[in-house]
């Protein structure tokens, strides 16, 4: 396992995953299963079986099992017992344990990837265990939620220090590679999990659940993202704002949300969305088509964005393709994690550029003064989205 020089967990793996490298910590992993960060409809074991989760069980991080006490419907059978996740089904014979009798009890081997053949499928005491594949079942790809953990690590002061001086030890030449190319590995990647979104849905469909998980952010994107498997736009216009909420309450994460991103508040923007311009996926498809792409990259944002005349751009897009109804950040966000991506994945061109120099969307409060300390704002280099997206890479990548 590769340990950077931020103030990562323990273990924390360089997994070599469906996109490309993926820096992974066990208790991300871990957390994802906590929060129940993952659709629940219709799972099925690796042997087949019908798998229902009653209760995900304790999250326990002392010695022994990962949760503890979990409550499923196997088969139709009740089952009780404890889970135990790796990354790989081989991680159970290498840690012992088949031999440990702390792990007698497990009755479900959650991985992250598929396994190979003649996997472990019991317990320490000989008992069957099941294993479940989680990797099918994200609502975002892995790197997302790597990174949402850096976000919230990246709010600390050692880590802010420790990406300010990555930057800080680069030549001006060498800041600006730098800075190119992890954004560039951050933009890459999310175009690589758009066009798997698409492989599996139309472009409404995908646009529909992608845009409401970001709505969501990462406190509630898996709620958003639930509802929008179950309810077509045309069948959350029926329901209400107030009535969808209400169908998942108990899976909102509500504590310290701001107002202004409350879920009630954002069901009730799209719902707006929806209401006054019923065409818009449909809209900016046609748009798409007249958006800037394969331009060459200059880290000289301010003559991009006059000679592109990205201001309009952005103004067309927010009051004609989105009705007004979506503002501030949370518009910046959708643009640059869930728009321009789905786009380049569907059309096959290369917003890059375009993307690199947008406005920035949601970041820590941190990252400003880590840009500002690296001399990386200016006048002719206005702060944009892809200095952010890659002082995120670099946390997670840096070694």
């Amino acid at each position: 396992m590769s340990v950077s020089s931020f103030s990562h967990p323990p273990c924390v793996a360089e997994i070599q995953g469906l996109f490309g490298p993926v820096s992974l910590s066990e208790r991300v992993f871990q957390k994802i299963w906590h929060r129940g960060d993952f659709r629940t409809h219709a799972l099925r074991t690796c042997s087949g079986k019908p798998l229902e989760i009653i209760s995900r069980g304790r999250w326990n991080k002392l010695a022994g099992p990962d949760f503890l006490d979990a409550e499923l419907r196997i088969d139709g059978k009740s089952v009780f017992g404890d889970i135990e996740f790796h990354f790989y089904a081989e991680d159970w014979l290498a840690h012992a344990h088949d031999k440990n009798p702390d792990f007698g009890n497990v009755v479900l081997h959650v991985l992250l990837f598929p396994p190979k053949k003649n996997f472990p499928q019991e317990n320490a005491r000989g008992n069957a265990m099941e294993t479940f594949l989680l990797l099918p079942h994200l609502t975002v790809d892995l790197e997302e939620y790597a990174s949402a953990d850096a976000l919230a690590a990246l709010e600390g002061r050692a880590e802010a220090d420790a990406a300010l001086e990555v930057l800080l030890s680069q030549t001006p030449a060498e800041r600006d590679a730098l800075l190119e190319k992890c954004a560039r590995e951050r933009y890459l990647q999310k175009v690589r999990f758009m066009k798997m979104r698409l492989e599996k849905s139309s472009w409404e469909q995908a646009l529909h659940e992608i845009f409401l998980e970001t709505l969501g952010l990462r406190r509630n994107r898996t709620a958003m993202s639930r509802l929008a498997l179950k309810f077509s736009p045309s069948a959350m216009l029926l329901a209400g704002a107030e009535s969808l909420f209400k169908i998942a309450e108990g899976t909102w994460q509500l504590s310290g949300v701001r107002p202004a991103n409350h879920p009630r508040s954002r069901l009730a923007q799209y719902l707006k969305l929806l209401e006054k311009k019923p065409s818009w996926m449909s809209s900016l498809l046609e748009f798409s088509r007249k958006l800037p792409a394969e331009l060459p990259f200059s880290p000289d944002g301010r003559k991009l964005r006059s000679r592109e005349k990205l201001s309009a751009l952005h103004r067309f897009l927010s009051e004609e393709i989105f009705a007004g109804t979506i503002g501030g950040t949370r518009f910046e966000t959708l643009m640059c994690d869930a728009v321009l991506p789905l786009i380049a994945a569907r059309s096959g061109k290369d917003f890059f550029t375009l993307w690199f120099h947008w406005f920035i969307g949601d970041a820590p409060a941190k990252v400003l003064p880590i840009l500002r300390s690296a001399n990386l704002i200016s006048r002719e280099r206005p702060l944009c989205n892809g200095y952010f997206q890659a002082i995120l890479q670099i946390f997670l990548t840096r070694k």
